[in-house]
């Protein structure tokens, strides 16, 4: 946990963005609106939006500390020591427990690289039924992790990765009976704080706590048909295939 979950997206949305034929600027606003980010619904007009999953390996939306605008990262973190690519799979959640302890994520929470993760939902599955069960925020609001982040420079060529994981912490009433772990979620004014570098350690650590069970809820969804694919840092949806 949490290994998968799924953000809104307008089909040809990413495409078109890589393509060039929408700005960068044009990119983000649709994303955020789309996400419930901006009092707006123009990027919802014309239909074709959809439930983007994430996996790891996979780009998706963040807004970092550092530029407060969206940006496209990998889900799976590399922190600068790592000498492997294929190290993100082992890191895409930090538990808030011992990130200030573990050396994977202490110089990255110390230095004030953290990120809200756009989001729609998050999922889990029944090991034993492969039931697979959708978690949201029970009020039509968005729902934004917290997240940590870095960028990894492959010494072999240069290659820069912006990098992120998933903070995790113990599981409220609503996701306990599925897993025993999950997102960070942070509300309107905890989202502010995680982005402040101003504020200390001791209040930044304190927001790494459960959302209260009242605020969501689950419900029943299909099981993924996926299948392996051979991980390369061009791939945009690194080991799986849907």
């Amino acid at each position: 946990m949490c290994y998968n979950y799924s953000y809104l997206q307008k089909r040809g949305l990413k495409s078109a963005h890589h393509e060039g034929k929408i700005t960068e600027e044009e990119y983000r606003e649709q994303v955020l609106q789309l996400n419930g980010l901006k009092i707006s619904d123009s990027a919802i007009h014309g239909g074709g939006v959809e439930e983007q999953l994430v996996f790891p390996g996979m780009e998706a939306p963040v807004i970092t500390i550092e530029k407060k605008i969206v940006e496209d990262f990998q889900f799976g973190f590399l922190p600068e020591w790592s000498k492997d690519y294929k190290d993100f799979r082992k890191n895409i959640n930090a538990r808030s427990e011992t990130i200030l302890e573990k050396p994977t994520w202490r110089k990255a929470f110390q230095k004030n690289q953290r990120c809200l993760i756009i989001s729609s939902a998050f999922y889990e599955e029944n090991k034993k039924t492969k039931q697979r069960y959708r978690f949201s925020l029970s009020k039509e609001e968005p729902v934004l992790y917290a997240g940590i982040y870095n960028s990894w420079i492959d010494k072999n060529d240069g290659v820069v990765i912006p990098t992120f994981a998933i903070i995790t912490c113990e599981a409220n009433e609503t996701v306990a009976p599925y897993h025993n772990r999950m997102p960070v979620i942070l509300k309107k004014a905890e989202q502010e704080k995680w982005l402040d570098k101003k504020l200390n350690q001791e209040t930044i650590y304190g927001l790494l706590k459960p959302i209260s069970a009242e605020a969501m809820f689950s419900i029943e969804t299909n099981q993924l048909e996926r299948k392996k694919k051979k991980e390369t840092k061009t791939d945009s949806q690194l080991g799986f295939e849907f």
